[in-house]
């Protein structure tokens, strides 16, 4: 089957797809659908076709899916910034568990994969410390989906009170002209019983709500032995906590701004400011590390570093990822030399479709 855009199809939506989008089939053509949910009828209109897939949107929910809600928000379906705010909590966890799973098993190639534990954050709304925020003479807020329109918002569901004061504090005296600014609610991190600098610009998790349990469980995955090496260590969120457990840390960062927040959060620790896939196939196996923790970008690990981590030796890796596919792929490059032994996905950004999982990799 063929659609045309503009055409309107009457569409049961199956599941939701890795982007966040629902699917439904057509006569075998998959249909991608924007703020639907599973079980939902509806009526859309294409609104591109392609030989194997269309994009549609919904014209009319005919009959609700049992998870779709009335969104929490009044700038939903204009706003860009959460994607999932018509779909319960519950909803959310699972169709995660489900992206993750399917993309660990296509293209990891990984057949049996450990239970998956799942982390979910103490807040659904109200837990946003850092956002971008766009702003044009007239409007503070945020981008609509798929263009660059400012929609003007006055209160943001997902931002934690400090953000949200640091946004009525924009709109009240919003910049000249046009462009984006991002928006942080606090100038340092208050995260297992330390005091983390946050110099402005600098990566830091989004959900204040998650980082205690965040942290814990990733130093709990792990251990503690003598030798550690933390790659994209970004302002050292995990690199005191490594301190406390392993005898020696190196921690690398390749940008000079993290880098030296760093050295100043995690004292005990040798800090390198040096790229990962130049400073990893030259110096990993000889730091001999009992574990490699890293926190690649969405990207996931140049194969540099993906092949320095095969050679290195280490005991055991754990691998924090902000995007399942890449994660994957990279677990499918180490394959031959470590196996999943445990799998948490922490709900990291509430009311979107973004998954966060960790892997704890084992030698065989």
């Amino acid at each position: 089957m063929s659609a045309a855009p503009g055409e309107e199809l009457e569409l049961s939506i199956e599941s939701l797809a890795a982007g966040g989008d629902g699917v439904a089939r057509a006569d075998g053509l998959a249909v991608f659908v924007p703020r639907s949910a599973p079980g939902d009828r509806v009526r859309a209109r294409v609104t591109d076709s392609r030989p194997r897939f269309a994009r549609a949107e919904i014209v009319e929910v005919l009959a609700p899916g049992p998870a779709r809600r009335e969104p929490p928000c009044p700038y939903y379906g204009r706003c860009g910034g959460c994607d999932w705010l018509h779909l319960d909590e519950a909803e959310q966890l699972r169709a995660r568990a489900a992206i993750a799973r399917e993309a660990l098993a296509r293209i990891g190639g990984i057949a049996a994969l450990p239970e998956l534990e799942l982390v979910a954050s103490p807040r659904a709304l109200g837990y946003r410390a850092r956002a971008r925020v766009a702003y044009e003479p007239g409007r503070v807020g945020f981008r609509s989906r798929g263009s660059r329109e400012v929609v003007d918002v006055e209160r943001c569901a997902v931002l934690e009170p400090a953000a949200q004061s640091a946004l009525d504090a924009l709109r009240r005296a919003p910049p000249r002209g046009s462009g984006e600014r991002e928006l942080r609610g606090r100038d340092a991190l208050e995260v297992g019983g330390r005091r983390l600098s946050l110099p402005p610009g600098a990566f830091f998790q989004a959900n204040a709500a998650l980082w205690e349990r965040w942290l814990a469980t990733v130093l709990e995955l792990c251990g503690s032995g003598a030798r550690a090496v933390e790659l994209y260590c970004g302002i050292g969120f995990y690199t005191a906590g490594l301190v406390e457990r392993f005898a020696r840390v190196v921690a690398l960062e390749g940008e000079a701004v993290a880098a030296a927040a760093a050295a100043r959060n995690a004292p005990g620790a040798e800090i390198v400011s040096e790229a990962a896939e130049r400073w990893a196939p030259r110096e990993l196996a000889k730091r001999a590390p009992e574990l490699v923790l890293l926190n690649p970008p969405r990207p996931g690990c140049h194969r540099k570093v993906s092949d320095a981590l095969a050679a290195c030796g280490a005991k055991r890796v754990v691998y924090v990822s902000c995007e399942p596919a890449t994660l994957a792929r990279d677990l499918a490059r180490l394959g031959a030399r470590f196996r999943v032994a445990r799998l948490v996905l922490l709900d990291a950004l509430p009311q979107t479709h973004h998954v966060e999982l960790v892997a704890r990799l084992e030698a065989d």
